[in-house]
């Protein structure tokens, strides 16, 4: 895919009159200078603008223009025109330019732009001010096509808690959006995640980040979206408690401008983030691709469904004990030697409220993070990452007693270049909306979606979240599976008490690029997707 800018009115810029722009890589022009402004200050002035003609072939999807402002504290207002032809309203251009990067104001044409010639014009109005002001900045541009992004691979990191908002609970000193206070009602918080002063080897290279996110709401808590920063908040729930308990959600998270990420809570509630391992564009030693597996139940330690006591079997979990399990070799499912990480879905039965359950490599010092939490003593489902040692090890704590089942469906190792598959991330959107009646499946056919247009056709696995809604009665289970497999002994969800729930996972794509969907009982259901896995 290409677009040329051809600058329409004279410009002094930092790129050629003529240029080509790759989708996905931002092309850049800055301003810089002194600026009079007379006019009314309600009326505001013009200090900026210049009109662009773009040549789409093939279409694209998605156009972002980001401007930001780098000196003069006046209060600047961005917009953008666009049309068919290079007759849009202008204004005046005052200056001379130059760029520095800064926090950026963006806004996003997710309509599409068929091939064609388009004119548009971005422009730069300040507010409120009149006399002479030196103000400066840069504009970038970015197009994009279905297939959103270059292919990244994952890098593991050692579990690390990357926001903790709970002062009390905060020993490791988190400073700034890091940190406390707690999230208001309609709060929107900025992590630029290579500013932390405790997760310090996440490096501004990296595209997604791999999450595990735990609300303790302050009182009912329609939801948590965590999204790119600098982009519209998509129609996406990461987290939701509308009971107002402790629930956790893991999330691929793809990383916005300046490789932050925004936090958004609906209402006021505590956060924790932790962070296991980041997708980049690298391919150098240390990255991974990812291997779909049948989904596969490989821990069950209730021995009314696995009868015989193993190391993967019987009995439960006590309460502070650690246990570990070499995947590689496991009686029930296939895990082959080389495994640097597991996705896999950790559902807890505990018999009483359980703080919290935490997986990390075997091997290593047990880190200060969760990747379960149900303090009310429900079943409760979450899918996570989870980095394995050199053997294929990984290790499990529970605070408090609890049974443990953990469910396996893919993993992920070095590159064997035929079919280790890369993550795309793509922007977050909403598959189905829908109601389920009792023990009924249906089928998802993901890269017909109208909405979500993102998702190639060489996918081959889903990033996927889902939601149900019950309205208060029970769900045992939810399953999501590839369209053309038999439903797997595997669960995705378990809404016990009636209660909404959120839970994230990665699935393998079926027939014709389909998944099945299957509830144990009535429910509303919400599908949404953050990525895909493909070759």
């Amino acid at each position: 895919m290409f677009a040329r800018l051809l600058a329409v009115i004279p410009l002094a810029l930092l790129l050629p009159a003529q240029n080509t722009i790759t989708s996905g890589v931002p092309q850049q022009v800055g301003f810089s200078g002194t600026y009079q402004c007379f006019a009314s200050p309600i009326s505001g002035c013009i200090v900026w603008n210049v009109t662009f003609e773009i040549e789409v072939s093939p279409a694209v999807t998605r156009m972002d223009v980001a401007v930001e402002q780098t000196s003069g504290t006046e209060t600047l207002q961005t917009y953008v025109r666009l049309g068919a032809s290079p007759t849009i309203s202008n204004g005046s251009l005052v200056r001379d330019y130059t760029a520095t990067p800064t926090a950026p104001v963006v806004l996003t044409r997710t309509g599409g732009l068929s091939t064609g010639r388009y004119f548009f014009r971005p422009s730069i109005r300040i507010f409120f001010f009149q006399g002479t002001v030196n103000v400066s900045g840069r504009l970038t541009v970015t197009l994009q096509t279905g297939h959103s992004s270059a292919p990244t691979r994952l890098i593991t990191m050692d579990p690390c808690r990357l926001m903790e908002t709970r002062a009390a609970y905060n020993f490791e000193g988190r400073t700034g959006t890091f940190g406390p206070p707690f999230l208001a009602a309609g709060e929107s918080r900025t992590l630029t995640l290579t500013g932390s002063n405790v997760c310090r080897n996440i490096p501004a290279t990296a595209r997604a980040y791999v999450l595990n996110v735990t609300a303790v709401p302050k009182g009912p808590l329609s939801f948590v979206t965590i999204s790119p920063f600098a982009e519209s908040r998509p129609d996406f729930w990461t987290v939701r408690s509308p009971d107002g308990q402790t629930v956790a959600n893991s999330a691929i998270v793809r990383a916005g401008f300046g490789g932050a990420i925004n936090v958004y809570a609906s209402d006021a509630t505590d956060l924790i983030i932790d962070i296991s391992g980041y997708f980049t564009e690298d391919t150098g030693p240390g990255t991974l691709s990812y291997y779909p597996l049948t989904p596969c139940r490989v821990i069950e330690t209730r021995p009314e469904y696995r009868p015989n006591n193993g190391s993967f079997g019987p009995p439960f979990l006590a309460a502070r004990e650690t246990r570990t399990f070499r995947f590689p070799g496991n009686p029930y499912c296939v895990v082959p030697n080389g495994a640097a990480a597991y996705s896999i879905t950790i559902t807890v039965v505990p018999p009483a409220p359980l703080a919290y359950l935490t997986a990390w490599p075997a091997g290593r010092s047990q880190p200060n993070v969760s990747s379960m939490n149900s303090p009310a003593g429900r079943i409760l489902a979450n899918s996570v990452i989870v980095p394995a040692s050199s053997d294929g090890s990984i290790s499990l704590f529970t605070y408090d007693r609890s049974d443990v089942i953990v469910d396996i469906n893919g993993y992920f190792a070095a590159d064997d270049g035929q079919n280790g598959l890369f993550f795309y991330p793509a922007r977050q959107c909403r598959l189905i909306n829908t109601t389920f009646t009792n023990d009924t499946s249906r089928t998802i056919p993901v890269l017909s979606s109208s909405s979500c247009i993102d998702i190639a056709s060489s996918a081959k696995a889903y990033a996927l979240n889902a939601t149900v809604i019950p309205n208060g009665s029970p769900v045992p289970f939810l399953t999501v599976w590839p369209t053309g497999q038999t439903r797997p002994n595997a669960s995705v969800i378990n809404a016990f008490q009636g209660q909404v729930v959120s839970s994230a996972f990665i699935v393998p794509a079926g027939t014709n690029g389909a998944v099945d969907v299957y509830a144990y009982r009535a429910t509303d259901a919400v599908l949404e997707i953050s990525g895909y896995f493909a070759r």
